[in-house]
């Protein structure tokens, strides 16, 4: 696996634009708050090591619950088991599926969004082979329908407005054997596809996440609705920005108005 360190946006974009892509069929981003965190899925992050319940068993019975109490609050019923799973990660239930984007800029929005953490961030980039499309040139279609035959993404159905601002998708992963532990997906020696990591220093985020916001990227996007514009409100309202500028433009510009 690579990691990358990164400064500014424009570093991040440019390592994001020199991967691989005649042999990739698609890229997937999560963005985590800690470079630490490993990528598990938060059904695994239940200990059930010292209990008489298996992963089946649980994931079985939580879903059973979330679907018979959770129908007075919804507009319409899952209309299979996967789109019950979906919903049910949306809304905060442990679930085997792990939250990804397939947009970079809107990981890193996650990755530097707490910037005000004393911790640096990382973005994961997991990138899935292409069966069919390894031509110099190829159509997004035929990429695309590599992704949908083969591999463990799930493009969801827009169940909510969140999903579709956030361009997000899942992967799916199997169930460990009875309560043995969830091996963490980088740690995963038969992993499918190419995963590499970008690290961004604490230091660096606050600046990244303006530069995200000068781009639209900022929590009225991410998060739809009252909510998100409030957040995004507050955070104009109340963190300085470095009003940088480049010495011949402004020359440029004075001379104009003299």
């Amino acid at each position: 696996m690579k990691t990358i360190e990164i400064k500014s946006l424009t570093d991040y974009l440019r390592h994001v634009q020199e991967f691989e892509q005649q042999h990739i069929a698609q890229w997937i981003f999560r963005g985590v708050r800690n470079t630490d965190y490993e990528l598990v899925p938060s059904l695994f992050r239940i200990e059930v090591k010292n209990t008489l319940t298996n992963w089946d068993d649980l994931e079985e019975y939580m879903l059973q619950i979330f679907q018979r109490e959770s129908t007075p609050y919804l507009d319409r019923e899952p209309k299979d088991e996967l789109e019950l799973l979906t919903l049910a990660q949306h809304h905060g239930l442990p679930t085997r599926l792990l939250d990804w984007s397939i947009n970079p800029l809107i990981a890193l929005f996650f990755s530097v969004e707490s910037y005000d953490q004393e911790t640096d961030s990382a973005v994961w980039c997991y990138g899935f082979p292409s069966t069919h499309n390894c031509f110099p040139e190829s159509t997004r279609i035929d990429r695309r329908l590599t992704v949908e035959k083969g591999s463990p993404i799930i493009f969801p159905n827009h169940i909510s407005q969140r999903i579709t601002n956030q361009s997000g998708c899942f992967t799916t992963h199997e169930l460990p054997k009875g309560r043995e532990p969830f091996i963490p997906l980088e740690k995963q020696t038969d992993l499918f596809g190419l995963l590499e990591k970008i690290e961004i220093s604490k230091k660096y985020k606050k600046n990244i996440l303006d530069q995200l916001y000068d781009l639209g990227y900022h929590h009225g996007l991410i998060y739809p609705g009252l909510d998100g514009l409030s957040r995004r409100i507050r955070y104009e309202a109340s963190t300085t920005h470095k009003r940088c500028t480049n010495s011949d433009q402004f020359d440029k510009y004075t001379k104009k108005f003299e």
